[in-house]
């Protein structure tokens, strides 16, 4: 049975039927598209490892973000704040220690790099002592000083603000996953601390971006995984009791200041959905496609109404394996599918495209996206 929904979803007051007389500008067509209303063509977004985006660089003979979003089309523009995840003085260490506690370990790859967790603080520490003990950062380590000229900057562009990562996510990192899902199935009072301790400063956080350095934000944005390919990685129940009053409090504290919420979730993520509508969140990332339960054409049917699906292009197989025209032929069906009426944002399925992506099948996703006319 779905639950009214505990807030009242964003709007855009910037969105009017005279918008479908002329070509939009980047902001304008995706806030259209958050708004359920047909854009002039599909909003595009764009994210990769470093790796990719010197590939590109160096292929097209760019040097500046800003001309290679101007290159592929892209329609949006994040903005994370400075000690995002590591104090400057952490940035060449091999091994460097969060805001949050844990630790992670340079760790290359064929083709790049990845910070790997090595260490989680709590992992172990069973008590609610343990949990009162533990070096907390204050909110204000995170700093959005630079937000409000930096969305200025990019105006033309729809502009995301990220404030943190969700509690879930980061009660995951600092307790570890493993103990953190016994705690949901044999310490319920304990991740209720943990996840309430976390989602206060998260709070307080956001309320901080929005309040001091919101000016030219139209998108909250906030990355929570709670899923694997095959489902949730816990049961809804537990979904609702740990992860939906401070979901929906965020939520909140968003519309309170007329910004739209971007929920980043990989994996089968659709047994979860009536909540996260539920919750009032506005926009789901990233809808990878191959992962159980997800397939477009059900997502629009049955959440269309209530989401605006961002992402999708599957990386898992078709952009690192396939070809351009299978890209292409993908590109168009996501168009398809989840443009219809608006309420899609298309990008990659995975947020970060990896390095086994082949430019050429990079610019064909984005190529195809800035052309194509849905039904043709």
């Amino acid at each position: 049975m779905r639950l009214p929904r505990a807030t009242t979803a964003w709007t855009s007051p910037r969105i009017g039927a005279m918008m479908v007389q002329r070509a939009m500008t980047s902001k304008e067509r995706v806030l259209a598209a958050i708004a359920h209303t047909q854009p002039d063509r599909t909003p595009i977004t764009f994210d990769a490892e470093p790796e990719v985006y010197a590939a590109l660089y160096e292929h097209l003979g760019l040097d500046t973000k800003e001309a290679l979003f101007d290159r592929l089309g892209v329609d949006t523009w994040m903005i994370l704040p400075g000690n995002f995840m590591y104090t400057a003085d952490q940035d060449d260490l091999i091994e460097k220690t969060s805001i949050w506690g844990y630790r992670t370990r340079v760790t290359a790859y064929t083709g790049g790099e990845y910070d790997e967790v090595c260490f989680n603080p709590l992992a172990g520490r069973d008590t609610i002592a343990d949990i009162n003990a533990h070096d907390w950062p204050a909110a204000d380590i995170l700093d959005f000083s630079h937000f409000t000229a930096e969305a200025a900057s990019h105006a033309d562009r729809a502009v995301i603000g990220v404030f943190t990562w969700g509690a879930y996510f980061i009660a995951s990192l600092v307790r570890g996953l493993g103990d953190l899902m016994l705690d949901f199935a044999m310490r319920r009072d304990y991740a209720d601390r943990l996840i309430k301790t976390i989602g206060e400063i998260c709070a307080e956080a956001l309320t901080t971006m929005l309040e001091s350095h919101g000016e030219g934000i139209d998108i909250v944005y906030m990355a929570d995984d709670y899923c694997s390919q095959r489902g949730p990685l816990f049961s809804p129940e537990d979904f609702r009791r740990f992860v939906v009053p401070y979901l929906t409090e965020l939520v909140a504290i968003a519309h309170r200041y007329d910004k739209a919420f971007l929920l980043h979730c990989c994996g089968a993520v659709r047994p979860l959905l009536p909540m996260i509508v539920d919750a009032g969140v506005d926009m789901l990332e990233p809808i990878q496609t191959r992962a159980a339960g997800m397939d477009p054409a059900g997502l629009k049917k049955d959440f269309g109404p209530d989401l605006c699906f961002y992402g999708g292009v599957d990386l898992q197989e078709t952009l690192c394996r396939g070809t351009t025209q299978q890209v292409a032929g993908e590109v168009k069906s996501l168009i398809d599918t989840l443009g219809a009426g608006g309420g899609y944002i298309l990008g990659p399925g995975h947020t970060y495209i990896q390095i086994d992506a082949p430019i050429e099948n990079i610019l064909t996703m984005y190529d195809t996206a800035q052309t194509y006319v849905a039904g043709q």
